[in-house]
């Protein structure tokens, strides 16, 4: 320091002035008496602090961990600390995670570790940033007493002692950008690691970089409950752990109430409480771990509590009343009544808190565990009434949507329902017949949910509509499970609404459900029974559906002269009504009918007549067929050229209309034709490419062609 030398001031005092360069601490005073101590807050010489608890029971997230190290290969450019921010549902097990890849990483970080909980999710007030901030510093070496006290000037502080050190930071439960950023270090190498409900994505601004954590996998989550028990249960009830896992949806937090409950219950076996979970209205309140705030209806209270906004609350209660698997904008607008685009903003916060899960095109899931707490919530927070109208608005919703995908794949059926001349005075609501029919396939699982979920809440006449606003689909891709399971319902359905022409119509689609499914015993009875419902001059088109479905049944059980009798009854029924559609159906059937009792310039008649008429109306799927059947005759009638023109036309048309079942059947009597001309290759390659359409279908006819295959080229295969 410079010498230090009293001179007079200008008021004619002494004044002390310090002169030269000063380094260190300095104190000027006229007389000293006693010690001088400095204390001005500089960091003690501390251990580096090492913060982070145990991870606790681990198992699986190999995946995980190799993101982990793939997210911290690369430091930023910008020579910021690496953030990386871990988010998924509550008691997904990010923490842990989090834990478990910092433990073998630590080493590396040789200036410490530091963590706190922000309590984001805890029920409380979220922590201010001047709480981790003191103990921060403090743990930094810092004096208690040298920490300031506006949490700014904590935050330069704390930038500032760790500017360049390896240090990791965690900052566990975050609940906002906000509460992250006062608490990121310095430039320099340090890492820091969130955990949140939210996905926190104002901190890519920061260079943050983002790990999404999903339920254990099967395999992970019975690893889980093994180290849980320890006790070799798992082993000896494998099948009951795998079931266990699933009713807790593989979530760890889940899981691990459930071993906790049989590790402390020794004598348990695992399935008592797979039975216990099996009860939706109890599994909740059954996954309690030690400690009421360790329950997954404790999580899920927290993480739904944390949601700002009423609106997206009221959307998340309502979507817990969803009958079905996944669902979009339209469908949470019909819950909420609200318009699209609200809905759409809305599930974009909710699944940006971790309470929705983000699929392709926009759709959007719960968590099994999840749905049964919204549910819970709308119980509590909505009405009776108020549910009822929110499922009655859904029902709705999904009806006329399908009414019009209905429309669009095949405009000329006709229908009973009331929901028809409305929707074509509107305006369309796809883009042509293929995004109609990508609808409805994508939305299948729905539409057989809400036809159930329908029927229960005595939306009966719905039920049967939707059913019968679905059958362009079972037409043409069959999902025989689904056309069985959601028919049988709209069968009940239109029994409840004492709608006889209903009845037969749910009847006589279960009757071609069976027909496809080659049980003609069943399509008979079916048939039968909704004759017997529309007796002549009742219901002519229902009776025309009926003696088409036993027509076609007769037909495949070698009556050919009865099934040429319905036919021409039905004919006849269509012809009276003025419907053109319907002549051309029965005309197709009637070249059948007559192609199999060896009528081939009959047939090759009909077939020609009802195939110009399908090509006028541009309706491939029917021209498909009419095509098909037209090849069956040539084959029969040694004219192979022709067959292999009319089969050339037909795999067209089927293609065109997505009919996978009828570009199966092409490939056969393509694979009959290579067979007349003794390609053996080309036979196989037709019968391989029908066994996968069939086999994926789950067809029965996979296994005629399976025995087609494995029968020697050389020995007859019929």
């Amino acid at each position: 320091m410079r010498d230090e030398s009293a001179t007079t001031g200008a008021d004619g005092g002494w004044e002390n002035q310090l002169a030269g360069d000063v380094a260190g601490a300095a104190v000027q005073a006229r007389s000293i008496h006693g010690d001088v101590q400095f204390n001005f807050g500089t960091p003690a010489a501390l251990p580096a602090p090492a913060q982070l608890p145990s991870a606790g029971f681990f198992a699986d997230r190999t995946r995980e961990l190799a993101a982990l190290r793939r997210l911290a290969e690369r430091p930023p450019e910008t020579g910021a600390p690496l953030i990386v921010v871990v988010s998924g549902t509550g008691g997904v097990g990010k923490t842990t995670l989090a834990l478990r890849w910092l433990h073998q990483i630590r080493e590396s970080y040789t200036d410490g570790q530091l963590f706190v909980d922000l309590r984001g999710f805890s029920g409380q007030r979220p922590m201010p940033p001047a709480e981790p901030l003191e103990r921060f510093l403090r743990a930094l070496g810092v004096d208690a007493a040298a920490v300031p006290a506006d949490a700014e000037e904590q935050a330069t502080l704390f930038r500032t002692l760790t500017t360049g050190r390896r240090l990791i930071v965690m900052l566990d439960n975050a609940v906002s950008a906000a509460q992250v950023r006062p608490l990121l270090p310095g430039p320099g190498p340090a890492l820091v690691v969130v955990t949140t409900r939210h996905r926190l994505t104002g901190l890519a601004v920061d260079g943050a970089r983002f790990l999404d954590v999903a339920p254990l996998d099967d395999e992970g989550a019975v690893e889980l409950l093994d180290r849980l028990l320890g006790d070799g249960r798992v082993a000896g009830e494998r099948e009951q752990a795998v079931a266990l896992v699933a009713l807790c949806g593989r979530l760890p937090l889940a899981v691990c109430a459930s071993g906790v409950r049989l590790a402390a219950r020794r004598r348990w076996p695992i399935a008592r409480v797979v039975r216990e979970l099996t009860d939706e209205t109890r599994r909740l309140a059954t996954l309690v771990g030690d400690e009421d705030d360790a329950s997954v209806q404790a999580v899920f209270n927290a993480s739904y509590g944390a949601v700002p906004d009423e609106a997206a609350r009221r959307l998340y209660r309502l979507l817990g009343l969803h009958p079905g698997t996944d669902f979009d904008a339209g469908a949470a607008a019909a819950l909420l009544g609200a318009g699209a685009e609200e809905a759409a903003n809305l599930l974009d916060l909710l699944a940006g808190a971790n309470l929705l899960q983000e699929g392709p095109g926009d759709r959007y899931h719960f968590h099994d565990l999840v749905r049964l707490h919204a549910r819970g919530e709308a119980d509590v927070s909505e009405s009776a009434a108020g549910r009822a109208e929110a499922v009655r608005r859904l029902t709705d919703w999904y009806l006329r949507t399908a009414v019009a995908a209905d429309l669009a794949v095949m405009p000329g059926r006709w229908h009973l329902g009331g929901h028809y001349d409305e929707a074509r005075r509107g305006a369309a609501a796809f883009d042509g017949r293929e995004d109609a029919l990508g609808w409805l396939e994508r939305e299948r699982a729905n539409l057989v949910a809400v036809v159930e979920n329908a029927h229960d809440a005595g939306l009966h006449e719905a039920a049967w509509q939707l059913c019968e606003a679905m059958w362009p689909l079972f037409l043409l891709r069959k999902h025989y499970g689904s056309w069985l399971e959601s028919h049988e319902v709209g069968l009940a359905a239109a029994r409840e609404c004492g709608d006889a022409k209903a009845e037969s119509r749910m009847l006589t689609a279960l009757g071609t459900a069976h027909l496809n499914r080659r049980d003609f015993r069943s399509a008979i009875d079916y048939n039968g029974r909704a004759l017997r419902l529309d007796p002549p001059g009742g219901h002519p088109l229902g009776e025309a559906s009926a003696l088409e479905g036993l027509g076609v049944a007769e037909f495949a059980t070698g009556h050919g002269e009865r099934a040429i009798g319905h036919f021409a009854r039905a004919r006849a029924i269509h012809e009276e009504l003025g419907r053109p559609r319907g002549v051309a159906l029965m005309t197709r059937h009637l070249g059948e009918a007559e192609s199999a009792i060896g009528r081939h310039d009959e047939a090759i008649a009909h077939f020609t007549a009802a195939l110009r008429w399908f090509e006028a109306q541009e309706e491939h799927y029917h021209q498909a067929r009419t095509l098909g059947g037209l090849a069956t005759v040539y084959l029969r009638a040694d004219r192979l050229g022709e067959a292999a023109d009319a089969l050339a036309r037909a795999l067209v048309s089927a293609r065109t209309a997505g009919a996978r079942h009828e570009e199966a059947g092409v490939h056969v009597l393509l694979a009959d034709l290579a067979e007349r001309r003794a390609e053996p290759d080309e036979v196989r390659d037709r019968l391989r490419a029908a066994l996968t359409i069939y086999t994926e279908l789950g067809a029965p006819q996979a296994d005629e062609v399976t025995r087609r295959l494995a029968t020697p080229p050389d020995a007859p295969s019929r």
